[in-house]
């Protein structure tokens, strides 16, 4: 706020009621919901009756106005009246990045280079921070116990063991932790190498006749995190040899985190000695992404991208279409990204569902069949108790709106028919309609998790039907009003 702002007894006390507004948020939305909405806004004035909060994008102001605003105009109205009017402005000016910890910020987080891994680790990808990895219902158990056992002072759940599918994010709080921990004590001995690359040395010092100085490398670092561990399965030679450095790392009281693809108990070919080790710390699976996760990574993605890329927009549309159809895992998903930056770069390209389906033809192949409309009118259908003529006429009872709203959004994201033709197919609509839809369903996504994973289990129902589309048993009918939400069109 400015100086002559200050001065006002009353515009004093709104840094504070602020502060209070977003813990009260943080405790309603939950910690992911929170950091990816709430905690980029920035308290810019306090005026004449008139707060006036900053937001970094046009889209984000608009999800925030219709998903938030009401509910932080009237906080503040509740603890300070004589401000009743929230205004939301953007302000895209660059700004410092806010570390969530900086009382243990150093200068070495900003040179990784100068933080020293023991010999034979891989190098820290600077990416790979806490502060980058975003956060949801799925890996904020993963995220959080990384985050203890690398603000730990002793070991804790020890060793942790990290699994699931590739592309989760394991590796990134692999080095978050590596990372965390040479920070807080940069004279620590910390050795991150994966599986792989262990079974190289090893092998490497068998041949050189000089096991004892691998085993001095490996059993004398404080900290060992070993990444692709499933890389072993079968090597019974080096199974023995981690076994052994496991054990010799816990007698003496040294961390150790590892990373699988699967949950060590369903190791083949190891020896129940090994797997009992592996089994007596923490065993944590990160699940597969829904789809507000992976509607938060790329539009966070897409904000860092921004920043080199000047002028480079990720709309609403395009980051939905993206999250649905590209499921399998972040990297694929930031790939992607990275495709429709470099694609629309110069702007002469934008980027609308129609260029989508052109760039990303082959990420959509990879695991798409093609989905036709009538077979997602059927799906909704069945899911809400209705029939698809219902979807079709022109009811617009609450009952049968959301469902043909959601019907047209997912053929909007489904199919590569155009809103014109959408309409067309749901009773000689009008585009417009369509449009209305799809813009709906995507802001109910963006703002309530429980109807984003009911719009998510629809559209995977859809992709995994059978291809003549229609012979499974149709679902019971829900006997309930369906999803009443201001429902229109």
């Amino acid at each position: 706020m400015t100086s002559q702002e200050a001065k006002s007894p009353v515009a004093d006390q709104i840094e504070v009621v602020w502060q209070r507004v977003r813990e009260r948020l943080k405790l309603e939305l939950g910690v992911q919901r929170f950091q990816y909405w709430i905690d980029p806004l920035r308290l810019v004035a306090a005026k004449d009756g008139r707060v006036v909060i900053a937001c970094n994008s046009h889209f984000e102001r608009d999800k925030i106005v219709e998903g938030h605003g009401e509910r932080i105009a009237n906080m503040i109205a509740e603890m300070i009246p004589a401000f009743g009017a929230v205004e939301f402005v953007v302000d895209m000016r660059p700004r410092a990045a806010q570390p969530v910890n900086p009382v243990r910020t150093t200068t070495a987080e900003a040179a990784p280079a100068e933080l020293p891994l023991v010999e034979g680790s891989s190098p820290l990808n600077p990416a790979y921070t806490f502060e980058s990895f975003v956060i949801g219902r799925t890996n904020q158990i993963a995220f959080h116990e990384a985050r203890r056992v690398a603000e730990s002072d002793v070991p804790v759940a020890n060793p942790l063991f990290l699994f699931g599918a590739t592309g989760l994010g394991k590796s990134h709080l692999m080095h978050a932790i590596a990372r965390q921990k040479l920070l807080r004590n940069p004279s620590l001995r910390v050795m991150l190498i994966s599986a792989e690359n262990f079974m190289r040395l090893f092998i490497t010092a068998i041949k050189a006749n000089d096991t004892l100085s691998f085993k001095n490398l490996v059993r004398n670092v404080d900290v060992l995190l070993i990444d692709d561990l499933h890389f072993l399965i079968g090597k019974e030679a080096t199974q023995e040899e981690l076994v052994a450095a496991l054990d010799s790392l816990l007698d003496q009281q040294k961390q150790i985190i590892l990373s699988a693809d699967r949950s060590p108990s369903l190791f083949e070919s190891m020896s129940d000695r090994a797997r009992s080790r592996l089994m007596s710390g923490a065993s944590i699976e990160i699940q597969a992404t829904d789809f507000e996760l992976r509607l938060a990574i790329l539009e966070s993605k897409a904000r860092q991208m921004a920043k080199e890329r000047p002028g480079f927009v990720l709309n609403s549309e395009a980051a939905h279409f993206m999250a649905q159809r590209i499921a399998t895992n972040t990297r694929e998903l930031e790939g992607a990204l990275t495709r429709v930056v470099t694609q629309s770069s110069d702007g002469s390209r934008p980027v609308t569902i129609e260029n989508l389906n052109v760039w990303l033809a082959d990420f959509l192949r990879a695991y798409d069949r093609r989905v036709t409309i009538e077979e997602i009118k059927k799906k909704v259908a069945e899911h809400y108790g209705l029939k698809v003529a219902e979807l079709e006429s022109p009811n617009r009872s609450r009952s049968i709106v959301r469902p043909r709203q959601i019907a047209m959004y997912l053929a909007r994201l489904l199919t590569p028919r155009s809103y014109p033709e959408i309409g067309r197919r749901f009773g000689n609509r009008d585009h417009t309609t369509v449009m209305h839809a799809v813009e709906t369903i995507q802001r109910l996504t963006s703002i309530d998790p429980t109807f984003a994973e009911e719009v998510e289990r629809l559209r995977l129902s859809i992709r995994n039907w059978p291809v003549d589309g229609g012979n499974t048993p149709p679902r019971p009918p829900s006997g309930g009003e369906g999803p009443g939400r201001d429902a229109q069109g």
